[in-house]
């Protein structure tokens, strides 16, 4: 099967399981801007390429859109990646004054080295604007900051919300569940316009 013709699956499999599947389904909060933007914690991640960098510093300059997701997960994940295709696909569309990032936080940092997240983000298509990234250390704190609650202990459950970062690295906006790309996309474009 070629790449190609795999990520048109996995888009045709996700549009199908989104038009059905409860969008408050893997939801922790509502949806839409965050009240008083947060900064992002101040912790270490390990890039696909095995860089160790501060998240915060990745996330400065630009516009992110990032996902929690594990390598292993065979329910939502695929999904999530080729939301993240589809958005990465609409992204050169964008008028941005920002440059426009895809962030995937690994929520099992134990299980997700650099190999696999490399591997992971090949499957999916990835360009040179989406990373992937495993926390090594907090990694509880910063699901608890991103979703706006303390995460449940099952990693199957997390969260499918897409989070918005500006371009001071602050959460700024929180989506529904499983959105759609162009949803991620209009929200990409608004802050980076700001």
């Amino acid at each position: 099967m070629t790449t190609w013709t795999r990520r048109a699956w996995l888009r045709g499999i996700s549009a199908s399981i989104l038009a059905v599947a409860s969008r408050d389904m893997y939801a922790h909060v509502s949806a839409g801007p965050v009240d008083a933007p947060l900064p992002t914690l101040d912790g270490w991640v390990v890039d696909q390429f095995g860089r160790r960098v501060r998240l915060q510093d990745m996330l400065l300059g630009g516009v992110t859109a990032l996902q929690t997701i594990f390598t292993g997960c065979s329910s939502v994940c695929p999904l999530q990646g080729a939301l993240f295709s589809a958005v990465q696909d609409g992204m050169p569309r964008v008028n941005a004054r920002y440059p426009l990032r895809l962030v995937s936080l690994s929520i099992d940092p134990l299980s997700d080295s650099p190999e696999a997240l490399r591997a992971w983000l090949q499957r999916m298509g990835a360009g040179p604007n989406w990373r992937a990234v495993a926390p090594t250390g907090a990694v509880e704190q910063i699901r608890t900051v991103l979703a706006g609650r303390a995460p449940g202990p099952n990693l199957d459950a997390h969260s499918t919300q897409v989070y918005f970062f500006n371009k001071a690295a602050q959460l700024c906006w929180r989506s529904p569940a499983l959105p759609q790309a162009k949803e991620v996309l209009y929200v990409m474009e608004r802050l980076a316009q700001a």
